[in-house]
């Protein structure tokens, strides 16, 4: 007989001073409970887990002494040397000063980006207006992004913002017909929830899968909800708040074999994780730069497959999604004929200039080596921060794991007064919610983690 375990059941366990509750085989977390324990930082361990490979065992290990016998790791091939990752440390001067491990919010800054910065306000200072300098670099910025993920350059869009153009995808959907659900998770960034909400008024149903006790959402929920009436599947590739990392191409497949287009939100790690676009059969991918491609806030691209987008009619547009922007008539619509026609407005030429910049580097360094790298420094910060006794809810096996590694901090301390702290230490590290996240680049050093998670621990001490 089935027994289920409610949020009073949570309660007592806070209130216990648990950290995880264990579960029976024939126990079910509701989703009250499930939400209440993740609010409150506890994890639902199976009994049965504690010995078999699934899901729950990990988090299991995340709240014991054991962490690190729990985790697992990728081969580490060495991709980049150490030698060259101290050559490149050179090209981000705040890296002599801090530890800049906040990289799941924003990237150090490189001295190509300043000095494309500084080339954008040197043209406008001595020639004054070079509109057609200025358009050309953004198509550029836009050429480098679609080299990042096996795109071809008119098959991107670029906007001030991921919202704008995540916006002007879901005005051009139709929800009248017998297609209307829109299946998103609770894994998502905000905004890319609210703008589906908002269709709702134009007949949208949105339909959320939740995440689980574990802080990772499992592949067959996915199937459960996603069905015959499901017009576009918006789903995250790394949760912003543990870095749960999701199958890309699975879920594409899962999504179109249910006659659903697929659209993938890569801010969360682009620069880090290998996306190919055709391979995975992604339809649409959004993704800003700020963080792991070294730009700045201001600027955010769009990938439209060159086939769906002729079949799409934005109705968030400008003069810039037009066939001519420069015809300057104003009596009829003439979007594109391309995925420019999710272009808005004036482009953001200055951010334009940093995103290339940005963008440079990573394609130079290659993704598949940083990837390499990144794996290697996302396992030691497992391995650190268990060392030190912090409380992780991100996943312990490194293939379902982004660069962040999450430490939950509230049960001691305000996360962000944590964030304060710490970079009083010269260290930059990103709080959200509960949890201080460490997300490190390609030219952090594993000591640096080692410190990193040793001043955490006194912080919280």
């Amino acid at each position: 007989m089935r027994r289920f375990i409610t949020g009073d059941d949570v309660l007592a366990a806070s209130r216990a001073g648990k950290n995880q509750i264990m579960l029976s085989a024939n126990e079910v977390v509701t989703e009250v409970a499930a939400e209440l324990a993740l609010s409150r930082g506890l994890v639902f361990v199976r009994e049965e887990s504690l010995t078999a490979n699934n899901p729950a065992a990990p988090q299991a290990a995340a709240a014991s002494s054991g962490v690190a016998s729990h985790i697992q790791k990728l081969p580490y091939q060495g991709l980049i040397s150490e030698r060259e990752v101290l050559s490149w440390r050179e090209e981000f001067p705040i890296l002599s000063k801090v530890i800049h491990v906040g990289n799941c919010s924003q990237s150090a800054q490189s001295k190509r980006v300043r000095g494309a910065i500084n080339r954008y306000l040197d043209d406008w200072l001595e020639v004054g207006m070079n509109w057609d300098g200025w358009v050309e670099e953004v198509n550029l910025a836009k050429l480098e992004f679609a080299k990042l993920i096996n795109a071809s350059p008119e098959e991107i869009a670029v906007s001030a913002s991921l919202s704008d153009l995540v916006s002007s995808v879901a005005t051009a959907l139709d929800y009248r017909g017998a297609r209307s659900k829109v299946v998103v998770s609770d894994a998502e960034f905000p905004t890319v929830n609210y703008i589906w909400l908002a269709q709702q008024r134009h007949g949208a149903k949105v339909d959320f899968v939740a995440v689980g006790p574990n802080y990772e959402i499992d592949i067959h929920d996915y199937q459960r909800t996603i069905d015959e009436t499901t017009l576009i599947t918006s789903l995250t590739h790394v949760y912003y708040l543990n870095g749960f990392k999701q199958d890309v191409a699975k879920l594409a497949e899962l999504a179109h074999s249910r006659g659903s287009l697929f659209m993938l939100d890569s801010y969360q790690c682009l620069g880090t994780e290998p996306v190919d676009v055709k391979k995975m059969q992604i339809d649409i991918l959004v993704s800003g730069v700020l963080k792991y491609l070294f730009g700045l806030p201001g600027i955010a691209f769009m990938y439209v497959n060159k086939d769906l987008a002729l079949e799409l009619a934005p109705a968030v547009t400008g003069w810039f999604g037009q066939k001519n922007p420069f015809l300057f008539q104003s009596r009829y619509l003439d979007w594109a004929n391309d995925t420019r026609r999710f272009d808005t407005g004036t482009p953001p030429v200055l951010t334009a200039y940093a995103a290339r910049a940005g963008l440079e580097i990573a394609n130079q360094v290659g993704v598949h080596r940083i990837k390499d790298r990144i794996d290697m420094l996302s396992a030691h910060a497992l391995e650190a921060g268990a060392a030190q006794g912090l409380r992780i809810i991100s996943p312990l096996d490194i293939a379902r794991k982004g660069a962040t590694t999450a430490v939950w901090t509230s049960h001691k301390k305000d996360a962000h007064e944590v964030e304060l702290l710490l970079k009083e230490r010269n260290i930059i590290v990103s709080a959200r919610g509960d949890v201080v996240r460490v997300a490190p680049h390609f030219y952090n050093l594993p000591q640096e983690i080692d410190t990193v998670m040793a001043e955490l621990a006194n912080v919280l001490k």
